[in-house]
């Protein structure tokens, strides 16, 4: 019977570890992308806490916070959120199933105002999930603003539908709330669904129009830089043209100079060896003339006087 039972557990063991392996290898992390900010915004990352800056990359557990004044945009592909002042936020969870491409994202406002844009139409298995203390709030595919204050959650929806429910409370309750209107949620009440508010409406008009204006200015500086980068390659390739036609007219001088310096040598050394054959020649010429001064015998003359 112990047999038996350990058996069991090494193949449950074995089973758990396999379908381990098997979500770990189907799952990916999604990152987010800082693409505009202003004022204050930090981010958090265990128990480091940096400075925002455009182009940052925000995962799955981190928190982002925004100081007075400030905001700060993060792009999830096509989706976009945007954390408004005196806000924190928590990126819970950023994944994505690679077999079936679906995608989870969910974010904690502990508190203040958070814009999400989900401009995708989310398929069955998929989530994109706002939750505050008091709230949870789910969507599939629409544009809304959440809002956490003093235990009071404020869910303004300006195109599509989103479901909304008290925190702890089962997925039975959730309420629809859809384009135009807004819903109140406050722990221990019915959760209260109004027309939208004319205050809601404006600034979840202007967030929609800032990031319409970030898109545009990102891509026309997207453009000037792509012909910057254009010029700049054109340039280079004209800088280093010129370079090579400067490095071949001086290696041609110095193979000029080279040469010249070779003939020159060449010159002295023929001059050199002229002057000592012609040297030699004198000495020669020199050596083998008689000098017949020195060598003519003296001759004397004879007397022919007689003595008598």
């Amino acid at each position: 019977m112990k047999k038996i039972i350990v058996l069991a557990m090494l193949m449950a063991a074995v089973t758990g570890l396999i379908s381990c392996k098997k979500d770990q290898a189907t799952t990916v992390n999604i990152e987010g992308l800082i693409n505009f900010m202003a004022g204050d915004v930090k981010i958090v990352d265990g128990g480091t806490v940096s400075a925002a800056k455009i182009g940052d990359t925000v995962k799955q557990g981190m928190t982002v916070k925004t100081g007075p004044r400030a905001v700060a945009d993060i792009y999830f592909g096509d989706n976009v959120i945007r954390i408004l002042e005196n806000s924190s936020v928590v990126m819970t969870e950023l994944v994505r199933n690679v077999a079936d491409n679906r995608e989870n994202s969910e974010f904690y406002v502990e508190n203040g105002k958070m814009f999400s844009r989900v401009t995708r139409k989310l398929v069955d298995g998929e989530k994109f999930r706002v939750n505050t203390p008091t709230s949870v709030a789910g969507v599939r595919g629409t544009e809304f603003i959440v809002s956490e204050e003093e235990g009071k959650s404020n869910i303004a929806c300006i195109d599509g539908v989103v479901v909304v429910k008290e925190q702890g409370s089962d997925d039975s309750t959730y309420k629809e709330v859809e384009a135009g209107k807004e819903a109140n949620v406050e722990k221990g009440k019915p959760i209260s669904v109004a027309d939208l508010k004319e205050q809601n409406r404006a600034n979840i008009k202007k967030i929609k129009d800032d990031i319409k204006a970030i898109r545009e200015d990102i891509r026309r500086k997207f453009e000037e830089q792509r012909d910057e980068i254009r010029q700049a390659v054109i340039d280079e390739k004209a800088k280093n043209k010129q370079a090579v036609e400067d490095q071949k007219a001086k290696d041609q001088a110095n193979i000029q100079a080279i040469k010249d310096d070779i003939k020159g040598q060449q010159d002295e050394i023929k001059a050199d060896v002229s002057a000592k054959k012609d040297e030699q020649m004198d000495a020669v010429k020199n050596f083998e003339k008689t000098d017949t001064k020195s060598v003519k015998p003296e001759i004397k003359k004879f007397d022919s006087t007689l003595d008598k």
